[in-house]
């Protein structure tokens, strides 16, 4: 094994997050680009059904979305942390809400370029976020650019304390979390992104700074490579049930698991660990052999069998 596999596609603001948290770490990693839309075959063998980017896999260990792709990522390589102000709790909390900055921008993009878009692109894109109507977003455009610049003017207060980045003078989760939702707006919409945060001069200079850390040391390779990395492993053998879980889950259990917001996929699998802030399950292949996939459970539902 080589370290870390990252299965994303660069156009993706979810991608540019993992790209920021391996940049802080500047560690090596492999990429397997993935398509922008279906079919998407080597990472759906590889995570059992889900289809969002981007996915972390060390070996036979596939982790699932950016805030649990964090916590990895600082339990393999401890510095620099991705938590230097220690508020671990309150870093993760606010991924839900660099998720609703990243909502408002969407709404801007979806207002003004949507009907441009190839149509294919736009009929997978509405399955993907079934619960807007991409015909109705014009009619809310005034409100999500004063959503969108409240998010950004939060950003603008934070940084006033004279801090380089949110929590401080080193970078973190936050800084990853948040920075794409600027960069998807300024690389779809410069213009009007330009008019929206004209007079937030703290929030440039931070963008700048992050951008400057990079994403680590990147080497191209083959799904097929990836896939067959995950076959001579064996997942990490971890086993941890919640005493309380509110959904009583047990070892072995037979679940599925789908995100909550969009619709990217589900996958099921034996239970292995159910935390409060994780559910991992255990599923088999013969392409692949056995792998556990991961997900943070803040943002995903889990179904029983």
């Amino acid at each position: 094994m080589n370290g870390p596999i990252l299965h994303a596609y660069d156009a993706s603001p979810f991608t540019q997050r993992a790209l920021r948290l391996l940049g802080i770490k500047n560690v090596d990693w492999r990429w397997v680009e993935t398509p922008m839309m279906p079919p998407k075959d080597d990472l759906l063998l590889l995570t059992g059904g889900y289809r969002g980017t981007p996915v972390l896999q060390f070996g036979s260990d596939v982790y699932v979305d950016s805030q649990l792709i964090a916590m990895e990522l600082e339990r393999r390589y401890p510095l620099p942390a991705l938590f230097p102000s220690g508020r671990t709790g309150l870093d993760l909390a606010l991924v839900k809400w660099s998720d609703a900055f990243f909502r408002s921008a969407l709404h801007i993009v979806l207002a003004l370029q949507a009907a441009s878009w190839p149509e294919a692109f736009r009929q997978d894109r509405e399955q993907v976020f079934a619960d807007i109507d991409f015909s109705k977003a014009g009619h809310a455009l005034e409100d999500s650019r004063a959503q969108f610049r409240a998010h950004a003017y939060l950003l603008e207060q934070q940084l006033a304390d004279g801090g380089a980045f949110l929590g401080g003078d080193s970078p973190g989760l936050t800084d990853s979390q948040v920075y794409p939702v600027v960069w998807l707006m300024r690389a779809a919409l410069p213009e009007v992104t330009g008019q929206l945060l004209i007079d937030l001069p703290r929030l440039a200079a931070w963008e700048g700074r992050v951008a400057e850390l990079g994403e680590g040391r990147r080497t191209r390779i083959d799904a097929g490579a990836a896939l067959e990395e995950a076959l001579r492993s064996e997942p990490v053998p971890y086993l941890d049930i919640d005493p309380y879980d509110a959904q009583a889950l047990t070892p072995g259990m037979r679940v599925r698991v789908s995100a909550d917001d969009t619709r990217r996929g589900e996958v099921e699998g034996e239970v292995t660990v159910a935390l409060p802030n994780r559910i991992s399950v255990r599923r088999s292949h013969p392409r692949i052999g056995t792998v556990v996939v991961h997900f943070p459970r803040l943002g995903y539902r889990v179904a029983r069998l």
